[in-house]
């Protein structure tokens, strides 16, 4: 029998692939508008603290210039340099590597996971330094924007929210479509992603979410909805469900929804949100994200999006929705270590995990860590792909980004090849793929 080979990490290394045009191209554009953003702040800081916020602002772009410059040209990585609390595990991962290959990681040769989450975590490195950006979310316009641009889809989909509440679900059957819906539509809601834009414009443009998801229905390649239902409906009477946050805007606005669906019809007793501890692959959430969405619709025109927001806050007053915010809990997050390093890397964090009836992890890069961002070839089992790590029954929402993807059949792949060469990093395919 022949040998399986073990894959390997994804890199940059291959000229012409999704994952060195990342590095090359789209990487340094987000760098661009990052230092674009900060110019701005010159005569703001100027004007507010003088020749000394001036010469601070122009510092910061000065890193970041030299930063998208060492990126475009793959020099070596180096050690960071700041007091932020997770500094000493990125120079362990960084000092582990030069023990295991006898060289410095560089941009383009190092693991993919690694050097990309490296560059935004030397950006908040360079801005922590900063006397006047250090508590600078330097995508904070664009996520703001993003929700903005989405209102028409947030509130047909409140409306719709409002709908269903005042329907009849005591019939399970039609709970199950309804609990599909608001499922999927927190899955499609994850092709709003500003990092894979380079940073440009991604809002909902569709007016009507909920009314796509037949036209959509074809792109889903793997689908555990019925099985993740079936296992909420397992023993309700205390449920606590985990969502791993992806983006801010519209996506975050979805998550909530569900969320608020479970809650209402007891398939969920607890919702536990888990934001980023930092600013994030450009739109991820950050706890102040999530909390500047709630106060946003708070204070909307729209009676119904008002509404709406005081039962969230009403939530969190009372913890039926709980958002971690303690960087001693969040801290993993943005680590670039798979999620089978959980365990010893953060116990404090699975230990919590461990007491959750289902974990729900959105997004493309929760995706790769869950499976660690090897080349697993696509028929391996999303189990297998996991390595072990199993705190809780699990699943992953994900429009696909990145060339990953597991638990497919020859015939998804064949299928989705021959309708588009780039299925895998478009957003334009998906998965719902679980492990209970």
């Amino acid at each position: 029998m022949e040998q399986q080979q073990q894959p390997v990490p994804l890199s940059a290394s291959e000229p012409g692939n999704f994952v060195y045009d990342t590095m090359k191209d789209r990487v340094p554009r987000i760098l661009t508008k990052c230092i674009d953003v900060c110019h701005k702040k010159v005569y703001i800081l100027h004007k507010d603290f003088g020749e000394e916020g001036r010469l601070d602002c122009q510092s910061v772009i000065g890193q970041l210039s030299q930063l998208r410059t060492e990126i475009m040209t793959n020099k070596p990585l180096t050690v960071l340099d700041d007091k932020l609390a997770d500094c000493y595990i990125w120079n362990n991962r960084f000092n582990e590597y030069v023990s295991i290959h006898k060289s410095s990681p560089s941009w383009f040769d190092a693991p993919w996971l690694y050097a990309e989450c490296f560059c935004y975590r030397k950006i908040m490195s360079i801005l922590s330094k900063s006397k006047y950006l250090q508590n600078f979310d330097v995508f904070s316009d664009q996520k703001k924007l993003a929700l903005t641009q989405s209102l028409p889809a947030v509130k047909n989909l409140t409306e719709f929210l409002n709908e269903v509440s005042h329907g009849n679900l005591s019939d399970s059957e039609m709970l199950k479509l309804r609990f599909q819906d608001f499922l999927h539509i927190s899955l499609w809601g994850n092709k709003c992603d500003l990092s894979l834009s380079g940073g440009e414009e991604n809002s909902q443009n569709n007016k009507e979410p909920h009314k796509n998801l037949t036209v959509l229905e074809p792109f889903l390649l793997h689908d555990s909805t019925n099985r993740i239902f079936a296992h909420l409906q397992e023993n309700t009477s205390k449920a606590v469900v985990d969502i791993i946050l992806d983006n801010s805007g519209f996506e975050l606005f979805t998550d909530l929804v569900f969320a608020e669906f479970l809650l209402a019809y007891k398939l969920a007793t607890q919702v536990r949100f888990h934001p980023k501890t930092m600013p994030w692959f450009v739109s991820d959430v950050t706890p102040n994200d999530f909390r500047e969405t709630i106060n946003f619709l708070l204070h909307d025109e729209s009676d119904i999006l008002r509404n709406l927001a005081s039962k969230w806050k009403q939530r969190l007053e009372d913890k039926s929705f709980l958002l971690f915010s303690e960087e001693s809990i969040t801290y993993f997050w943005t680590l670039p270590d798979p999620f089978c390093f959980m365990k010893t890397v953060s116990p404090t964090l699975h230990n919590i995990l461990e007491n959750s009836k289902l974990l729900i992890f959105k997004g493309d890069l929760n995706y790769r860590k869950l499976v660690s961002d090897w080349n697993w070839p696509h028929d391996t089992s999303f189990c297998k792909a996991l390595r072990g790590f199993s705190p809780a029954p699990l699943c992953s929402l994900r429009t696909l980004k990145a060339p990953l993807v597991v638990g497919l059949t020859d015939e998804d792949v064949q299928s989705a090849v021959k309708k588009n060469c780039d299925w895998m990093v478009t957003g334009k395919y998906a998965v719902v793929q679980s492990s209970m």
